[in-house]
């Protein structure tokens, strides 16, 4: 099945990639450096989501029903179904009642979302950094041509080899502490004596796991309430990493299985897990919510209204919150909004009159900060990503390329418009329908003249609108 998934989610990137190369250049010439510095970020492919959400999902009801079988990885493979069929047959073979899978589905989609919106972030910027070395190398035109070409063709062959090792560091890493997340679901309320580790000793070995090999042996089981698992926690225990975890039951026990109770400060000086690896997945919540390196990926990328805005589309209410704990509550409306601002959102007076404005009609504001490589947008605004625009000349041709820059570049659903006073309502009329039909955009505020006007999509998709 990791194999059909990855040529499956491959193709969904080479997808992405594709229009961003469209989108740089256009032509079968390699772009300028100034073409390259023109910021693109795509919409989320939710078919790219689907995917990592299938593929994710059947980890985790893997372990599941490996735990209630009491079976191993090792022990049983899925049998040969479409990709697409996988998590309906998984479903159908583990005692998960309703609410639990209603309980478990939002935290799912949610990871599947951020790793996969993470990962066209990361194919992007790797053709970016291609095509910078080349330009920059002094080599000439003909590097950067060739650089082009090759792009081109890994587009079309393999996208994985772009980043190569990019598969196992990051997807499956994460089916993996989905495995090991979906046992533990099963075990947490009557968990086994003891927990085994299976080290695979050859050549690929980590110097990590490596310290867990002893006298030769592959396998260690220690009891459950050992202090080992407090400290360390559970595979995966770095990237790419290859460890097992088999529950040692009673009867095994019994038979003869050796449980072992190794010395705690011994282990510190052989084992330590790279940071952010091991732990306990459940107890970490870190199967699915957002690691530190996440974090920082999402910040570089300026993609944090997407997350957010996913986050309140889930109605996942108190992770938002535990997301937005950074945020500092700067204003008070006058009809129930207010302002919050994060922690490194740059001071722009423009945005902070304006998000004050919107606090005072009644709208919750959330003050974004700001991606140093891609343009983001300014704020949240009712859970939706929001952007304020200022025209600049009194024009129709003005109107709509704010508003189509909103919604290309910042992929905005909420577009604060600042007319000017010399515009004439025609322009103003025009300037908008002529931008919508190209933009995600679902609402415009339009403040002109000293009044406030929200226009839906629906409305500005008529020609002949009117600006009552």
């Amino acid at each position: 099945m990791s194999n059909a998934a990855q040529k499956r989610i491959g193709a969904r990137i080479a997808r992405t990639l594709s229009a961003y190369l469209k989108t740089i250049s256009g032509t079968d010439t390699p772009p300028s450096k100034e073409q390259l510095e023109q910021p693109f970020l795509p919409e989320a492919d939710p078919d790219l989501v689907q995917e990592t959400e299938m593929l994710i999902a059947t980890a985790l009801l893997l372990g599941m029903d490996h735990a209630s079988r009491k079976l191993n990885a090792a022990d049983e493979e899925i049998p040969s179904l479409p990709f697409e069929e996988a998590v309906s047959f998984m479903k159908s073979r583990i005692p998960v009642t309703k609410a639990e899978w209603t309980a478990l589905e939002p935290k799912l989609r949610f990871r599947a979302f951020t790793v996969a919106r993470l990962a066209e972030c990361d194919y992007i910027d790797a053709a970016r950094q291609v095509l910078y070395k080349a330009i920059e190398s002094g080599k000439g035109v003909a590097e950067t041509y060739k650089q082009w070409q090759s792009l081109q063709t890994l587009v079309q062959d393999d996208v994985m080899k772009l980043r190569p090792g990019y598969w196992e560091n990051v997807f499956r890493t994460n089916t993996q502490t989905a495995y090991t997340a979906g046992k533990l679901m099963q075990f947490k309320n009557n968990p086994p004596p003891a927990w085994r580790l299976l080290i695979i000793d050859d050549s690929r070995t980590s110097d990590i796991c490596r310290g867990l090999l002893r006298e030769g042996r592959r396998d260690i089981a220690i009891a459950s309430d050992h202090p080992f698992w407090k400290e360390f926690g559970f595979p995966s225990y770095h990237y790419q990493c290859r460890t097992g975890l088999q529950a040692v039951y009673k009867s095994e026990i019994e038979d003869g299985a050796v449980i072992e109770n190794p010395n705690m400060d011994d282990m510190r000086a052989r084992f330590k897990p790279m940071d952010g690896f091991g732990g306990n997945p459940l107890e970490k919540e870190s199967w699915w919510k957002l690691t530190d390196g996440m974090i920082e990926r999402a910040t570089k990328y300026g993609i944090w209204p997407d997350i957010l805005k996913q986050v309140a589309d889930l109605d996942m209410i108190s992770y938002q919150k535990e997301l937005l704990q950074g945020y500092t509550h700067i204003y008070d409306g006058k009809k129930g909004g207010y302002v919050r601002q994060a922690k490194n959102w740059e001071y722009s007076k423009k945005e902070m009159d304006a998000a004050e404005e919107l606090a005072d009609s009644g709208h919750q504001i959330y003050l974004l900060p700001r991606s140093e490589n891609f343009k983001s947008a300014d704020m949240l605004i009712d859970n939706k990503i929001g952007e304020i625009k200022h025209q600049t000349e009194p024009t129709s041709s003005s109107i709509t390329t704010e508003l189509r820059e909103a919604g290309k570049l910042q992929r905005a659903r909420v577009v604060v418009i600042y007319a000017l006073e010399e515009t004439s309502v025609g322009d103003i009329q025009t300037g908008l329908w002529k931008a919508i039909n190209r933009t995600p955009v679902q609402t415009v505020i339009l403040k002109w003249r000293e009044k406030t006007w929200e226009l839906s999509r629906k409305l500005l998709m008529y020609k002949d609108w009117k600006l009552l």
